[in-house]
């Protein structure tokens, strides 16, 4: 039985290589394999062979000094141990990823739970290896990464492999505990109890003894540096990075002498996770059925443009009441807003106003805080910034999730350009309401006293400038993928289906990306040149606010402008488009 398990397991294998090579003859495939390898190269291993030549260009990679590599080291300690307290906190029932077919042949037949687990761990191992390898090329150059490339790879698997026993130990002990034939209603209370207890207790042993960092401890890096270590050692984290040092020891290990005792604990904690995956006596078969079929119907979901699964979903309450008359965008827009944020709607964003205005102010008025304010502002600022270019990627309730609907739209008494604007308005309403909240949360998180050189009613007017920039602005960057829906309607199902994985998908959506920033700047130019000379002329005449305020009302002109050229021309691409002529092979 096991020479016929691992005969099954290298034939798959077989078969998945060679399926990804024959349809690289597909021109979409063939093309993004080409580029999602040059990205790979250049981004990874060839930064990665740079250490080996002889004659390297550029100044050497730095390294970090010892106090800071030890703060490295227990920030990663760190790291892992949320992952870990994260883990726990989701109750889940015992599955494992068994393929369908898997499922058919092997639950059936006489093999033994033990055996089964071992067959899954070792289709694990491939997807674990190729990580460890990815992550060992994209962090060989890091700063203070002075070990040996094979002290990173076994590090690396080592880390990866004690997670995946963890994560499935975690679940067999939710599943035992939550089983009654296993656990009696008195072991489970009192087992809840005490974890509970124990968790409180960390909690309020930890709140006592950690504290937020004054203005001093941010004056520079080293104090940083020194705050930070202060903190990691102190309460009850260094009893509970003990664990998380040892299984990562192995990675951050410099010499051979300090690898292999290293290595030595970490296959201890691996060795000992193992035996506890083996022996806790748990079904795991109904639920890795339950999980097969959910994983079907999500991968049948996405095939039908559905790929967030929203048909599953329960019934929701309207976002807001749609009318027998008016706009028909208004209906699409009513439609979208059922598979997208619940921030959007109006009553989501009325609250989470509220609660950025409170919050805002209450942590402006705490002056104690204020490097939790910064802070703040820094990291809702990176994600402004992040949304303003790349938000329209990550809503998709346009012509992208209804491309295989486009039979069904065209026969909408409605013409090319209301559909196309009714599809756009749930992705522009969603990322605008966002970009307006770190907006106003970026306003009110830095007061006059802050910046001198900025007062509130500048600060104001160009809060107001990016608030009205914003729609034209991330229309004409969702006109730009909803663009490429009609003309390469092919590719975009490939790369825009979350289930699709390779290289080649990856060098299909590197090509959205570039054609997207390409198209973006393009279009930018003519509003930047435009708002330059307002702002030069107009600061010269009537001073720096009305200098902002007319240059934003140039930009907003100018983009909108584009926006609705852009708009009438898809809409005639869209009344022309056949989706069965564009996708027969």
């Amino acid at each position: 039985m096991v020479r016929a398990l691992l005969y099954l397991r290298v034939t798959s294998l077989v078969g998945l290589v060679t399926s990804r090579i024959r349809r690289l003859r597909q021109p979409k495939y063939l093309s993004g394999a080409v580029v999602g390898g040059a990205y790979l190269y250049l981004i990874y291993f060839r930064r990665a062979a740079a250490p080996h030549t002889a004659h390297r260009p550029g100044p050497p990679v730095p390294s970090l000094a010892p106090e800071g590599f030890t703060i490295l080291f227990d920030l990663a300690a760190l790291a892992l141990l949320v992952i870990l307290i994260v883990n726990w906190a989701i109750p889940r029932r015992a599955s494992l990823a068994f393929s369908d077919a898997e499922i058919a042949l092997l639950f059936p037949a006489p093999v033994s739970r033990r055996l089964l687990l071992h067959y899954r761990l070792l289709g694990s191992q491939l997807g674990i290896a190729f990580t460890a390898l990815i992550f060992t090329v994209a962090f060989g150059r890091g700063v203070g990464s002075a070990g040996n490339v094979w002290f990173h790879a076994i590090g690396w698997w080592l880390i990866l492999f004690t997670l995946n026993l963890h994560f499935i130990g975690t679940s067999f002990v939710y599943s035992k505990l939550m089983n009654r034939s296993l656990t009696t209603p008195r072991e489970r209370a009192t087992t809840l109890g005490v974890a509970s207890l124990v968790v409180l207790a960390l909690i309020v042993w930890v709140a006592s003894t950690l504290r937020l960092p004054q203005s001093g401890d941010i004056g520079s890096a080293s104090e940083f540096l020194k705050y930070l270590g202060s903190q990691l050692h102190a309460g009850p984290l260094p009893w509970l990075l003990a664990i998380p040092r040892l299984v990562e020891a192995p990675y951050f290990a410099t010499t051979g002498r300090a690898f292999v005792p290293a290595l030595g604990f970490a296959l201890i904690i691996l060795i000992a996770h193992y035996l506890w995956v083996m022996y806790i006596q748990v079904s795991f078969e109904e639920a890795s059925i339950a999980r097969a079929e959910k994983r079907a119907a999500r991968r049948q979901a996405a095939q039908r443009g559905d790929w967030r699964g929203q048909a599953a979903r329960k019934a929701q309450r309207p976002p807001f009441e749609l009318r027998d008359g008016g706009r028909p965008e208004v209906a699409f827009l009513w439609k979208n807003l059922f598979s997208g944020s619940p921030i959007a709607r109006p009553r989501a964003a009325i609250i989470a106003a509220l609660l950025t205005l409170g919050g805002c102010e209450w942590l402006v008025q705490r002056v104690d805080l204020d490097p939790m304010r910064i802070f703040l502002g820094t990291v809702f600022g990176s994600i402004l910034g992040l949304l303003l270019f790349l938000g329209s990627m990550m809503t998709r309730q346009d012509l992208r999730t209804d491309l295989p609907n486009t039979d069904i739209l065209k026969t909408y008494p409605l013409r090319g350009w209301q559909i196309v604007l009714g599809e756009l308005l749930t992705p522009l309403a969603t990322l605008c309401t966002i970009i307006w909240f770190l907006l106003l949360a970026e306003f009110l998180l830095f007061p006059a006293h802050t910046l001198t050189w900025f007062d509130p009613a500048l600060r104001g007017a160009a809060a107001l400038s990016g608030a009205v920039i914003a729609p034209p602005l991330v229309a004409i960057q969702l006109l730009v993928l909803n663009a490429a829906v009609l003309i390469f309607p092919a590719w975009t199902q490939s790369a825009g289906n979350r289930a699709e994985r390779g290289i080649e998908v990856l060098g299909q959506r590197i090509i959205f990306v570039a054609g997207l920033f390409l198209i973006t700047t393009i279009a930018l130019l003519p509003a930047a040149v435009g708002a330059t000379l307002i702002l030069l002329v107009a600061k010269w005449l009537a001073g720096t606010f009305a200098a902002i305020v007319l240059a934003a009302i140039a930009v907003v002109l100018i983009l909108s402008v584009e926006a609705w050229l852009g708009i009438l021309w898809l809409g005639d691409r869209f009344e022309s488009f056949d989706l069965s002529a564009e996708l027969r092979p």
